[in-house]
């Protein structure tokens, strides 16, 4: 994110009415325009959203144009929808007033992730007074795990949108 005022995040609106982070995790489930657009052309579909343990679980139904030569799904795009995910869990326990630009991530990839339905997980590892650390990993089928990533973002305060 670039700081400019004008890309402030649909759910700063949320907590600038008094909302917690408990609101926007249930918001998070049936509000698409809260949707980073990024997750949306991954076709995110949120399963799970619990902000006391700032944790999040979506479903992407990844299309072949995110598949590498092999047919399986590109390293990049794997990375992106684990990049969201925690992100997203951590908002859930942070609450909706902030965003966390990734400062360093490490992916590592442990199997093929196949085209179609993936199931992401993520959460918050722990919070600092201006750094968080986040954890998530890409869930195969019978429960194993396709690939992981810890994560570093910088906490961010989004300032009120001006009406008018």
């Amino acid at each position: 994110m670039t700081g400019d005022r004008e890309s402030i995040p649909p759910h700063a609106d949320l907590e600038q009415r008094g909302d917690t982070g408990a609101k926007f995790a249930k918001a998070w489930l049936t509000r698409p325009e809260l949707w980073p657009p990024s997750a949306k052309v991954m076709g995110i579909r949120p399963l799970e959203a619990d902000p006391e343990r700032g944790f999040c679980r979506n479903a992407y139904d990844v299309s072949p144009e995110f598949g590498n030569v092999m047919g399986i799904v590109q390293g990049g795009f794997i990375s992106a929808m684990l990049d969201d995910t925690m992100a997203v869990g951590a908002l859930f326990k942070l609450g909706g007033r902030y965003f966390l630009p990734t400062l360093e991530m490490k992916t590592s990839y442990l199997a093929a992730v196949p085209l179609g339905e993936v199931i992401v997980e993520g959460w918050l590892r722990h919070a600092g007074r201006r750094i968080v650390f986040l954890e998530g990993r890409i869930v195969g089928s019978g429960g194993e795990d396709l690939a992981r990533s810890s994560a570093t973002a910088l906490i961010k305060s989004l300032q009120p949108r001006k009406s008018g």
